[in-house]
């Protein structure tokens, strides 16, 4: 297993301009950095990217209850495969280590981070994975990543229910140093729907950005393996998003439930009217892979800001 600091995620670092990115505290105090201020660990990068974005709307006439009528748009991105996102979880991992040295930090090397008997709890060396989540105005689908030298990091997984302890405490105790999980969510599309009205009506467009509802980056650090004595998550402080082109929607196919409905009528029966929407986007890999490198740097340095903050620096 290479190390941090190794040549060969040397010649991974980001090499684009930082996206504008700020974060802020969602939850936990500033424990971690009073037990280890000067020493941390990089828990791998788990990195999400959505493929499939569903847009929903619904019409609920003026008397409200059970909506009436339902739209869906569904886009689905062509070009964003596993070997582009683990290329790009690389670039980030090294671009994070390199940010935290820069900044002060001591970063363990990976290869005896690994070699800690606590690592095994952050259940390493997952394979990517799909999933789906809800967001506004819909649902989307995500395949996550991880870097090639750590895999999928299983404990405070992306997208996805947890079960079981994060293991963080051990590791952390045994290192005597914080341990840093990014989770950060790539976006490709932007969703609207209607809730109200007289009229179903849903729309999707492409949009690149940084998924506000499950990215996130965890900061713990404790002097004991039973539990952590310092736990703080750092969320999106403001939307993050570029109107830079990337891709193009192809031609779109539309049905609906007109027949049903037809059928119900005659039958004296109400139907839902349910119409849907698809289009297949066809993405430039090099256009997309470049706002993501800018993305994932962007949102390192504003993690590197609150952990210098934290400690004086």
């Amino acid at each position: 297993m290479a190390s941090a600091s190794s040549g060969a995620f040397a010649q991974m670092e980001i090499d684009v301009p930082a996206m504008a990115v700020a974060l802020k505290k969602d939850m936990g105090s500033n424990k971690p950095y009073e037990l280890f201020p000067n020493r941390v660990m990089v828990a791998g990068y788990n990195l999400g990217a959505y493929r499939t974005a569903t847009a929903v709307g619904t019409a609920r006439g003026l008397l409200g209850g059970g909506y009436n009528a339902k739209s869906k748009v569904e886009l689905t991105a062509e070009g964003i495969d596993e070997a582009l996102l683990t290329r790009i979880a690389d670039a980030a991992y090294a671009d994070l280590v390199a940010q935290l040295g820069a900044a002060g930090f001591e970063v363990v090397p990976l290869d005896q981070a690994m070699a800690s008997p606590g690592a095994a709890k952050l259940k390493f060396g997952g394979v990517p994975y799909e999933s789906t989540v809800p967001v506004e105005n819909g649902k989307k689908r995500a395949l996550i990543v991880g870097p090639g030298a750590t895999g999928v990091r299983r404990n405070y997984p992306l997208a996805k229910l947890e079960i079981g302890s994060f293991g963080a405490p051990g590791l952390s105790s045994e290192l005597q140093a914080m341990i840093v999980m990014p989770n950060v969510v790539l976006d490709f599309a932007q969703l609207k729907g209607s809730k109200f009205g007289n009229k179903a009506t849903s729309e999707a467009e492409l949009q690149f950005a940084i998924d506000p509802y499950h990215t996130r980056g965890r900061v713990m650090a404790s002097t004991r393996s039973q539990f952590a004595e310092g736990d703080i998550i750092y969320v999106l402080a403001d939307d993050v998003a570029s109107d830079a082109d990337f891709g193009a929607i192809g031609k779109s196919a539309s049905r609906d439930n007109g027949l049903e409905r037809g059928l119900g009528a005659a039958l004296g029966m109400g139907v839902v009217a349910k119409s849907k929407k698809e289009a297949t986007v066809q993405i430039d890999p090099q256009s997309y892979e470049k706002l993501a490198r800018s993305a994932v740097r962007g949102w390192n340095a504003a993690l590197v800001a609150q952990m210098k903050a934290a400690v004086g620096r």
